[in-house]
């Protein structure tokens, strides 16, 4: 079992870690903004109504796979209002933009891509020692080894993030992290989020004092146990604090609880909000290593999307797959080309006319303005797993 000053040195260990991490990833940002075409940089930023500076960032998340540009941008939107709010606007200079962008762009990374993929993994590991509950008569010892285990993930992994998302953050609370943080691991509406928070207050404190009330059973005169005692009344009491008031340590500790838990099969994230999973290679889903592996996960999961919403999703989808061919240097034609047959192979698509569609897509592509050809590449694929993955007539 971990001691408190254990669990503080290695969240030490955790602090310098990120300080490192964000220093190398804050200079990365800067070197691939300066890469970003001007004029699809330009073009998002009209599309999306923002700033260029926000546009350009948002490419950026677009094209690591992080989120998609419009929810990129529509985070580091809310965070500038959010500050604004404070009294603490960013002047509208294009230099001052472009450093929030930067900042707050690493944040957004780091948190919907690291953070939600460890979160995850150690959430797993929890959810095995977490099965003991279900007991009729729970061990002793398996609850003072929950109580620290969780412990470990809430002070050594969450707790440096978040209290350097506050500090980092200015004027900002409890509250403001919990949305930020929460939306991300839950995937929940931030409006969702806050009309539970309340809620799933209470249930970590009858967590809490349900392993509070298995350690009471012990007859024996235990450190450990009595140190763990008053480790859970204490978070009892922190964890009963309104947002604006909590420490990090009980925000850390509330955000490991809503963390989702592995339900049906193991080999299926928790973290995926639609089903319909990949059974290429009989895995829940495929290896998610090329942009066609997140292609083909998520043409599977806009079929079980509302249709109003489909669209729209697989729009953004798609257009990520082209600007990171572009990015690697593919013509939007070559790039169109190989998601048509990629998705046939992966797909198992029959009876598609693949040279037909193709030279007729290139001529369609050749025919307009080089700034609308990624615009038409995206419609073109759009179209061809409407019809073909589908099986649907076009609208």
């Amino acid at each position: 079992m971990l001691q408190d000053h254990e669990l503080e040195k290695l969240a030490v260990e955790s602090r310098q870690r990120l300080i490192q991490e964000f220093a190398e990833t804050h200079a990365d940002l800067r070197e691939r903004s300066r890469r970003i075409p001007t004029n699809e940089a330009q073009r998002l930023a009209e599309n999306l109504a923002c700033p260029f500076q926000i546009a350009t960032l948002a490419y950026i998340i677009d094209m690591d796979g992080i989120l998609s540009a419009r929810e990129a941008a529509n985070l580091l939107s809310a965070e500038l209002e959010r500050l604004a709010s404070v009294g603490e606007e960013v002047p509208n200079l294009p230099g001052n933009v472009m450093e929030f962008a930067l900042a707050e762009g690493r944040w957004i990374e780091y948190i919907y891509g690291k953070f939600t993929r460890e979160m995850e993994f150690k959430v797993r590991e929890l959810s095995n020692l977490e099965g003991f509950l279900e007991d009729e008569s729970p061990a002793v010892e398996k609850a003072v080894a929950l109580i620290w285990s969780r412990s470990k993930v809430a002070e050594t992994f969450v707790s440096p993030l978040v209290e350097a998302w506050l500090n980092e953050h200015k004027k900002s609370t409890s509250e403001d992290m919990m949305m930020v943080f929460g939306s991300a691991i839950t995937k929940w509406k931030k409006s969702t989020l806050k009309g539970k928070l309340s809620q799933l207050q209470r249930r970590s404190q009858a967590f809490f004092r349900k392993l509070s009330m298995i350690l009471s059973s012990d007859t024996s005169e235990s450190a450990t146990v009595d140190l763990s005692t008053k480790r859970l009344n204490e978070l009892v009491e922190a964890l009963g604090k309104s947002l604006h008031e909590m420490t990090p340590k009980a925000a850390a500790h509330l955000l490991v609880h809503i963390a989702p838990r592995i339900t049906g099969r193991g080999d299926k994230s928790a973290y995926v909000a639609m089903g319909a999973a990949s059974t290429r290679g009989n895995k829940a889903e495929p290896d998610l290593s090329s942009p066609f592996d997140f292609l083909e996960r998520d043409v599977l999961l806009a079929k079980r999307r509302p249709e109003k919403d489909r669209k729209q999703f697989l729009i953004d989808r798609i257009g990520r797959v082209i600007r990171f061919l572009k990015h690697q240097g593919r013509t939007v034609s070559e790039g169109v080309e190989l998601a048509l047959k990629e998705l046939e192979d992966r797909l198992n698509l029959e009876d598609v006319p693949m040279e037909d569609l193709i030279d007729k897509y290139k001529a369609e592509i050749t025919g307009v303005s080089v700034d609308r050809q990624e615009e038409v590449g995206v419609k073109q694929i759009l179209d061809y797993i409407i019809i073909y993955a589908y099986g649907e007539v076009l609208a």
